[in-house]
């Protein structure tokens, strides 16, 4: 970490801004996968003590972004192609549960909602803003889990959101010329079923995109393996 990537800590509840910063960092794709975070440099280029920056890298092992290795020290994740089926299945099939409770709630404002998302991410693939992209993919699944009302469900579906949204992250960044695009087409496509109460169709279609993204996530990480080693 030659040039400072993590600014000094100014705000009154430390810990939560440390670990914003630290998993805003690996999201976004600022510090590579598999890359060692060293928790004195961390430390010093925030201006923290160690302390905090040891219990917020334990809670981004909780979430999947980081591992600890005994001896080494703490890594960002680096995903093998097993990893990626298994977070997108275990979203996929999180998400097609929320279908059966949400879809019999929706309102017109809810489907105004969904489509307003939409329209911002297409708005978002436009001008090739992937982060925000990424973000708002995330946030169309999250209403609708959110909207199912099962709290253990959208708890479990939160536990995979930092992986999911890494991983579109890296998928949008390296196949920039195809799969923004897919983003509006594929939740246009899920918000017709909504629209129609087809809980079936919703649920089979994504079935269908989250298997199409997890192999398109790990072609990815290929491109990745293989421009890094």
């Amino acid at each position: 970490m030659d040039t400072p990537l993590f600014g000094q800590i100014t705000q009154q509840n430390v810990e939560d801004e440390i670990v914003q910063k630290l998993r805003n960092a690996i999201i976004n794709g600022q510090v590579d996968l598999g890359s060692h975070l060293n928790e004195t440099e961390i430390a010093k280029q925030m201006a923290v003590s160690r302390i905090p920056i040891r219990e917020a890298l334990r809670k981004l092992e909780q979430e999947g972004l980081v591992i600890r290795q005994p001896n080494r020290g703490v890594f960002v994740i680096k995903f093998t192609e097993k990893d990626v089926h298994e977070v997108f299945s275990l979203r996929a099939n999180l998400e097609c549960m929320s279908f059966e409770w949400a879809i019999p709630k929706m309102t017109s404002t809810d489907i105004q909602e969904l489509r307003d998302l939409i329209s911002n991410q297409e708005n978002a693939a436009k001008q090739k803003n992937y982060e925000e992209l990424a973000r708002l993919d995330m946030r169309f699944h999250e209403y609708i889990c959110i909207k199912a009302g099962h709290s253990r469900l959208l708890k479990s579906w939160y536990e995979q959101h930092a992986q999911c949204q890494m991983l579109l992250n890296i998928r949008f960044r390296k196949m920039s010329d195809y799969t923004p695009e897919t983003v509006v087409k594929d939740h246009t496509k899920i918000l017709n079923a909504i629209e129609r109460n087809d809980i079936n169709a919703a649920v089979s279609i994504t079935l269908q995109i989250s298997e199409r993204v997890a192999t398109e996530c790990s072609q990815t990480l290929g491109i990745i393996f293989e421009t890094t080693q």
